[in-house]
């Protein structure tokens, strides 16, 4: 009972609203990978602010990834707030609010309104009620890899779409789309017994506005209301009733293995949502139940909960639960018993507080699971009942000492009961934007790790330079990696080269380069990334 009313205080329904609230999401790519801050480029950052938490797509599931910390008007830099390995060219997702006021009490003449008052005419021409709004784009990727030791040089290639296209011919049907096909030259065999091994569908799906309550979409969709569900292939159904909504759905999870379409995975479930949202402040908060099968048996069910808000001045609080109501006891394979429970299995939850314009606090805990899937992963079952508990806990402090310069310290614990003692780490990092005559920004870092199998110093350097108001941009960096085993008592020093060079060559193309070399006593390492974008 306790856990039950520590969850629902956190779903907080509050503030009067004058219009409404809904939300999209908003696709960027990683640019830039540092040792802990990560730059991702959007076709705009509008609707995005600072303290936004970045999702990144992991099993078919939006996993938070990143705190915003910078912006301009088209990319963000933040801190890494996953275990997930976060790469360039990955697709990471911002959930963008878009307020829609009730009313207009005048309509303002501007060039910019949606209406155009005609001289020496009453005449009023408006903008369709329902305008086509239709972007994307196209990107062609490669990786390749070659060293000094017998490990084969591989390259890699990754085709990529991605289609957000609203109100079709002005009507009241929307497509979202986006995927991606990936494979290694030379190994083309791969992609010939499994097609999915390579093409990665990650959404597709139709949507039609019956009215401006009610939403239906088909296909391959994640809901913006419960994210880190996941994807889903089926049906699903929302009625706005002003700040509340009410959605349910019907369909099938993608498959385990590729992500394909998988008919034995079929899941049901229904949510309810409310968003709040003034000039200042918004509270957004959603309550979902999920039944999930395989093959016609119970595989799992749970409650969901997720809630955000900046009801007080200056500060960001995001937390998602997950709540387990179904249990097996005994042999699952030839005798067991169905039990009900009530078990948290996941838990997350940040905070960011602006205490002033120069200082500025972040903290996160993750609190989650091994989840058990009792009809998908039988097999191993044995393995997943160790549901080691992936506790951690990050704090960070942002100082701006100037307008151009910028000092932050973090610092991070996580135990796991697998391991024989916590693992620490403390990250460090100077940053000088703009250095007067030479337009150039500088960050010095440094990075200390202590865990149970490896003892590590990181100590880097990056140099980045724009030229040609921003059409051409250039950056270089250096890092110094030192890591012990206390096992063995041995060390491995290691050297790496960065440098990139991105290029806007059009309005709507650019094109990247970057090398990653590393280098050791031994072996050396190189790494190369191409990339060439089209935007529409």
């Amino acid at each position: 009972m306790k856990k039950i009313i520590f969850i629902i205080s956190i779903v907080v329904f509050s503030v009067r609203l004058n219009g409404q609230i809904s939300t999209e999401n908003v696709k960027g790519k990683v640019s830039f990978v540092s040792s802990q801050n990560i730059y991702v480029k959007f076709l705009t950052t509008n609707g995005i602010s600072t303290g936004d938490t970045l999702y990144i797509l992991s099993k078919g599931k939006l996993v938070p990834a990143l705190i915003v910390n910078n912006l301009s008007s088209v990319s963000c830099s933040g801190t890494v707030i996953s275990s997930l390995e976060i790469l360039v060219d990955d697709q990471l997702i911002a959930v963008r609010k878009n307020s829609v006021p009730k009313s207009v009490d005048k309509i303002p003449e501007t060039k910019n309104s949606y209406t155009e008052i005609l001289k020496d005419s009453v005449t009023i021409v408006k903008k369709p009620a329902l305008s086509q709004q239709i972007r994307g784009y196209i990107s062609a990727y490669s990786y390749s890899g070659f060293s000094n030791t017998p490990a084969p040089n591989s390259t890699q290639l990754r085709y990529t779409f991605s289609l957000d296209a609203k109100n079709i011919g002005n009507s009241k049907l929307s497509v979202e789309n986006y995927m991606s096909f990936r494979h290694k030259i030379g190994d083309w065999s791969a992609v010939k017994s499994n097609i999915f091994d390579a093409l990665k569908i990650y959404s597709l799906a139709l949507k039609y506005d019956v009215n401006k309550s009610t939403q239906i979409s088909i296909g391959r969709r994640i809901n913006p209301k419960i994210s880190t569900i996941g994807a889903m292939d089926g049906l699903q159904v929302e009625k706005s009733l002003n700040k509340l909504s009410i959605g349910a759905l019907a369909g099938y999870r993608p498959s385990f293995a590729d992500y394909s379409f998988d008919r034995h995975l079929f899941q049901y479930g229904a949510y309810l949502a409310y968003s709040s949202v003034t000039a200042e402040k918004y509270s957004e908060s959603s309550f979902a139940f999920m039944e999930q099968m395989n093959s016609g048996k119970t595989d799992r069910r749970f409650l969901y909960f997720q809630h955000s808000n900046s009801m007080i001045k200056n500060l960001y609080f995001y937390s998602a639960f997950e709540v387990d109501l179904y249990k097996l006891k005994g042999d699952t394979v030839t005798n067991y018993l169905a039990q009900n429970t009530f078990n948290l299995t996941g838990a997350f939850l940040s905070l960011r507080y602006k205490l002033s314009k120069k200082l500025t606090l972040s903290g996160s805990y993750d609190g989650r699971k091994n989840v058990i899937y009792y009809e998908s992963f039988k097999t191993y079952l044995d393995l997943i009942l160790e549901t080691a508990m992936r506790s951690s806990f990050r704090l960070q402090a942002d100082y701006r000492i100037s307008n151009n310069l910028v000092f932050g310290l973090q610092t991070g614990y996580r135990f796991l009961k697998t391991d024989p003692r916590p693992s620490k780490n403390l990250y460090g990092y100077l940053t000088y934007s703009q250095i007067p005559g030479l337009n150039l920004s500088v960050t010095l870092s440094g990075t200390y790790l202590e865990s149970s199998y490896v003892n590590s110093k990181i100590l880097g350097a990056t140099f980045n330079h724009d030229f040609f108001s921003n059409k051409l941009s250039a950056s270089l960096g250096y890092r110094y990696l030192d890591y012990k085993y206390p096992e063995s008592l041995s060390n491995t020093v290691q050297n790496v080269g960065e440098m990139s060079l991105f290029m806007q060559l059009s309005r709507k193309i650019s094109f990247s380069i970057s090398y990653e070399g590393t280098f050791e006593k031994q072996n050396k390492y190189n790494r190369f990334y191409l990339q060439l974008r089209k935007r529409f």
